[in-house]
This record gives C-alpha cells, sequence and structure tokens, in this order.
C-alpha cells in the first residue's frame, strides 16, 4: 500500500492538468477524471478526416508562463513544444476596408500607427509609458497571488497594487484617453473578447492584454496548435507517475463532516482521496457536484445573479482550397463596433453584422490539414444561454450571414469549399463542457467578480476542495489558467504540510 498523499482533479482542463503535474513532481499520487474521450477540455482538439482544428483557445501570449512553468519542475520546455512566434501578431479588418497587420516588432508597429493615424502615434507612446506599471502591479500582486482570505487581500502591498492598476473605468474610455483614431481604439480594446466581456464593460486594467501582445511577449504558436499544451501537459503528468482516467464522469463530489473526500462516479464507482481538485466551471461545480448544504453563499439565486461571459457560435471547417491572403490571427470587425457589442452583451440578440475572428493555423503549420487543403476556425461572439435565442431555428440563417460575409472579405466560394464542418453553439459548451449558461469563457471579469472577488481556489466551507479553471481567481485565458493550476497546487502543499521542492521566484517578462 503506498501512503502518498492523493489527489482527485475532475475536468483535463488547462488548470486541471496544470495541478495535477505540479503535484505529481512533489511525489504526490494523482489521478485526473475527464467525462470525454481525449483530455483538454477546451484545450483540447477535434481530429478528424486528417484536420486538428483546436476547440477553444488559440491566441498563445505570456510564454514566459509556460516556461518558467517547465523549468519549475525540471523539465525544457523545448522538449514538449515547439513555439513560433507570429508576425504579423494578427490581421484585423475594418469595415471601411483599412487593413492592420500589426507587426511583432515596435518599430514596425509605430510605423503601421502612423500609416493610419500620424497623430496617435504619441497617444500610443503615452499608453506604453503608464501601462507597464499596471502590468506588473497586475502580474506581482494578483495574477500571481492566490487572494484566498480576506486578510490577504487587505494588505498595504495589495491595496497599493489596486491604487497603481486605475481600473475604475472602462477599457474603451481608458484607451481613448491616449488614441484618437476609432480604429485605432478598436486595435487597443478589442481583446477584452478574449475573455468573454464588452470593453465597453470591462475594468480599465485589461488594457495590459494589448501590452502584452505588443511590448511583452508577442503573440505565439505551438506546433501542432494549442491543443499541443494539453498533451504536452499529459506527457508530464505520466512522466511523473500520475495516471488519468478518460470516459469518466463525475457525478457527485463526497463530502463528509466539512471535508472532502473523493468522488462518486456516474458508474456508481466511489474513489476516495485527501484533497478534490474542480476543474469544472465553478457555477456548474456548485450546482451539480457539491451537495446543497456545502455550497455556502452559492445557493441558486446568487449564481443565476453572477455575470457570465458571451457565448460563442464556433464552426470548424476544412476546406478543399487554400486561402493564402489568411494570416494565423484575422479579425473581421462591424460597421458599428458599439452597436455589435451592445447587442451581443445588452440587449441579448445575434447581431445584424456579426463579428468574426478567424484562426488559420495552416498558414504557418500544414501539419493541421491534409496536403493543400486548410483548416478555417470560426467564432463569432453572441448571447449566453441567458437570451433567449432559439438555435434550432436561428442558426442555419445566422450561418448564412457569417458565410457570405467571408466570402466578401475573400473567402472566394468558401460554401462550396468546405468538406469538413462541425459547428458548436452555446448549447454545446453548455451540454459536453459544462460551461454554465453556456458562457464561452467562464464567469466575466467584471471588477466585482476580479480579485478576492472572484471565486476563490479554496473552497470556503469544504475542507480539503479546491476549484480551478476560468471562473476562478485569477481568471480566465490559457496562461492565467496555468497560473491557477499552480496556486492551487501550492495552496494544497502548504495546507498539507508536504516537504516540498522550492519553486524558483517567478520571472517578470520584460
Amino acid at each position: 500500500m503506498s501512503n502518498k498523499q492523493k489527489a482527485i482533479i475532475v475536468g483535463a482542463g488547462a488548470g486541471g492538468l496544470s495541478a495535477a503535474v505540479r503535484l505529481a513532481h512533489q511525489g504526490w499520487d494523482v489521478t485526473v477524471l475527464e467525462k470525454e474521450p481525449a483530455p483538454g477540455g477546451r484545450l483540447g482538439a477535434i481530429e478528424e478526416q486528417g484536420y486538428t482544428i483546436d476547440i477553444g483557445p488559440t491566441i498563445m501570449m505570456m510564454d514566459d508562463v509556460f516556461r518558467q512553468f517547465f523549468q519549475e519542475i525540471g523539465r525544457n520546455i523545448e522538449d514538449y513544444l515547439e513555439l513560433i512566434r507570429l508576425n504579423p501578431l494578427y490581421r484585423l479588418n475594418y469595415h471601411d476596408g483599412t487593413v492592420l497587420a500589426l507587426p511583432s516588432d515596435m518599430k514596425a508597429l509605430l510605423d503601421e500607427i502612423k500609416r493610419v493615424n500620424p497623430d496617435d502615434v504619441d497617444g500610443y507612446l503615452k499608453f506604453l509609458s503608464q501601462i507597464h506599471t499596471r502590468y506588473v502591479a497586475a502580474r506581482e500582486k494578483f495574477i500571481e497571488k492566490p487572494l484566498n482570505k480576506l486578510e490577504e487581500f487587505l494588505t498595504i502591498d495589495t491595496l497599493t497594487g489596486m491604487y497603481q492598476l486605475k481600473t475604475l473605468n472602462n477599457m474603451y474610455s481608458d484607451i481613448s484617453r491616449f488614441i484618437k483614431d476609432e480604429r485605432l481604439r478598436i486595435a487597443l480594446t478589442f481583446q477584452s473578447i478574449y475573455l468573454g466581456i464588452s470593453p465597453f464593460d470591462a475594468p480599465s486594467i485589461y488594457t495590459i492584454i494589448a501590452y502584452v501582445e505588443h511590448g511583452v511577449s508577442g503573440v505565439w504558436y505551438p506546433k501542432g496548435g494549442m491543443n499541443a499544451i494539453g498533451k504536452a501537459l499529459v506527457k508530464l503528468l505520466r512522466e511523473f507517475g500520475g495516471s488519468l482516467r478518460v470516459n469518466s464522469e463525475v457525478k457527485e463530489i463526497l463530502i463528509e463532516s466539512g471535508m472532502a473526500r473523493g468522488v462518486r462516479l456516474t458508474t456508481g464507482e466511489e474513489l476516495y482521496a485527501d484533497v478534490v481538485i474542480s476543474n469544472v466551471d465553478f457555477p456548474t461545480s456548485m450546482e451539480k457536484l457539491i451537495p446543497a448544504a456545502s455550497r455556502g453563499k452559492y445557493t441558486p439565486q446568487k449564481l443565476e445573479s453572477m455575470t457570465n461571459s458571451c457565448g460563442a457560435l464556433m464552426f470548424y471547417l476544412g476546406t478543399n482550397r487554400r486561402y493564402d491572403h489568411l494570416d494565423v490571427h484575422n479579425i473581421y470587425f462591424t460597421r458599428d463596433y458599439k452597436e455589435t457589442l451592445d447587442q451581443i452583451f445588452e440587449q441579448g440578440q445575434l447581431p445584424d453584422d456579426p463579428a468574426i475572428y478567424l484562426y488559420a493555423p495552416t498558414r504557418i503549420d500544414p501539419s493541421v490539414a491534409p496536403e493543400d487543403k486548410e483548416v478555417v476556425y470560426v467564432l463569432v461572439p453572441v448571447p449566453n444561454l441567458s437570451s433567449d435565442i432559439d438555435w434550432k431555428t436561428a442558426l442555419p440563417q445566422f450561418r448564412e450571414k457569417v458565410m457570405e460575409k467571408l466570402e466578401k472579405a475573400g473567402l472566394t466560394d468558401l460554401r462550396q469549399h468546405i468538406e469538413f464542418e462541425r459547428i458548436y453553439t452555446p448549447h454545446t459548451f453548455q451540454e459536453r463542457f459544462h460551461l454554465y449558461q453556456g458562457a464561452a469563457f467562464g464567469l466575466a471579469p467584471t471588477l466585482l467578480q476580479s480579485g478576492y472577488f472572484r471565486p476563490h481556489i479554496s473552497s470556503e466551507n469544504v475542507k480539503n476542495l479546491y476549484f480551478v479553471g476560468a471562473s476562478v481567481h485569477p481568471g480566465g485565458g490559457v496562461p492565467v489558467v496555468i497560473t491557477c493550476g499552480k496556486l492551487a497546487a501550492n495552496l494544497i502543499l502548504k495546507d498539507h504540510h508536504s516537504d516540498t521542492i522550492s519553486w524558483p521566484n517567478p520571472e517578470m517578462a520584460g
């Protein structure tokens, strides 16, 4: 019999795998349970007919987080992932015909801004001069701290950090202080959609995303797609002796006398452990996996009142021809930026003019499609399931609207060249990935759902129960969720007085 301490992780997404790898590295007996046939969650891929198409995240930034993760467990990232830095970062297509291909080189980026509006070069430099301090404060004092307890939040260091964040206005208003051209304002605020929130609602601190892309890390592509990150984490887990069980759906987290004891699967099998980590979306964990008596303040009414991110309508396409004008990341804006966002976030209706993000990894990685064919991944922000959209009736017509817009944008005869297609609506994300209200990005990062005010990693009511994922502090985005897993593992090691190998201090990218 092993006397190792045991951990069960429910869900093999980025946060769950991150925590699992670190605990296994520290000598714990780790079992990851995944209900799907393959691990990864939204970091997984559709692999059919010779195509490998990422399901969810596609934009890799903050590469230092990934490099640090591997370094801290004594591994070389190059042995697991081949990372390619993208130039341009992405291609932005505006309704008036303007195209901005933002370079990864700062001098070239300034030249591109000058081409669009010379008067905004000085404003952009002023934006850069003030955002670095805010970025460092966000990383050191919020993202990389667990903020589980009020006393951790109410420290001089954290309160000073809050002042440094200067986050009381929204992203769009904040950028507008520096930038006058509407196209450039859009280029510096659309990143809020990565988190499923409108830039007119997102706290201004999220302007750091554009700064990270432009001035800190750039944008990277892991060969094989973002799903390669999930596969690398599974490989690490197995190297450190952890186990992964697929097709193993958890029905309930077992709680006795205020303490997590294990899980019960849908088959009736019960597994026991010293700690349980749920990588299921936090509201769904509360609603479906945890008995009502152990949910604390997270009653059905509380969950219903929380602000969720938008939904995503996904078209995963394989085409029998190439579209050579595309970059890896392409965005097609609408005739009225705010009107489109208001229709999605305020009115809960499908936009008249859909905004479209198109990912074409075959531009630099032919391995993800058959020869001379193209992966065309299309994401359209849409309302989540709190709206009254009837997707069965709305989808066919809305699909035609999206395809028509793409064909007019240069994907000639797209509909005639599709040989592989999968469509995911918010219902898919709710049913397959257990995302509450089908919100593709989890809980929205509003001011009152950020930092200490976001659901905590450690359960407030149940000992030895922890949560990871985009709906938990520190929030969404793959590098931040990887950090969440790291914070969870460190809390568990501390709570259980494990003899730990000291981790190096996180290095700030610069």
